[in-house]
């Protein structure tokens, strides 16, 4: 979520206008897209766990990158944003199927859903009033809250 709150300034710096700024959620979803395409014909040898913690730290490399604050470094950390996110999605439905017992499933996901929703909200309620503050400070912050992410989960199934 913190990067959405970003999103407008990022616009206004980099592409001319804040509403310019939805171009980059654009060039993360297509890279989401591309990226499951490419794994659906060419599944991973890893166990969706691991694909979860991996999906986040190219998250946070991204996002790292995204602070640089330099324009092609922006466009490259959108990509791989989508490159982190997609397949990640697709791993964290696996390993809710695979572990939520069949009656229960429906809620699980459910659940699962609205803590990500919940999640969400937290982060642009937080980065809001940061990124005018300081833009690369909230991108900092937003890499760093999905490599902590990641390395919490550890060794650990997820």
């Amino acid at each position: 979520g913190m990067l959405t709150a970003c999103v407008p300034l990022l616009g206004a710096q980099w592409l001319g206008a804040a509403g310019h700024g939805v171009l980059l959620f654009s060039g993360a979803a297509v890279s989401a897209l591309a990226a499951n395409a490419v794994l659906a014909r060419r599944p991973l040898a890893l166990a969706p766990d691991r694909v979860v913690r991996a999906g986040a730290l190219v998250q946070a490399v991204a996002l790292a990158l995204a602070a640089t604050g330099l324009p092609v470094a922006l466009v490259v950390a959108v990509l791989l944003l989508g490159v982190g996110e997609g397949p990640q999605l697709t791993a964290l439905f696996a390993v809710r199927h695979r572990e939520a017992p069949e009656h229960l499933r429906g809620q699980v996901f459910t659940t699962g859903a609205s803590l990500k929703i919940t999640a969400f909200a937290l982060g642009v309620a937080v980065a809001g009033p940061l990124a005018t503050w300081s833009l690369p400070g909230t991108l900092a912050l937003a890499a760093g809250t999905a490599a902590g992410g990641a390395l919490a989960l550890g060794r650990e199934r997820v």
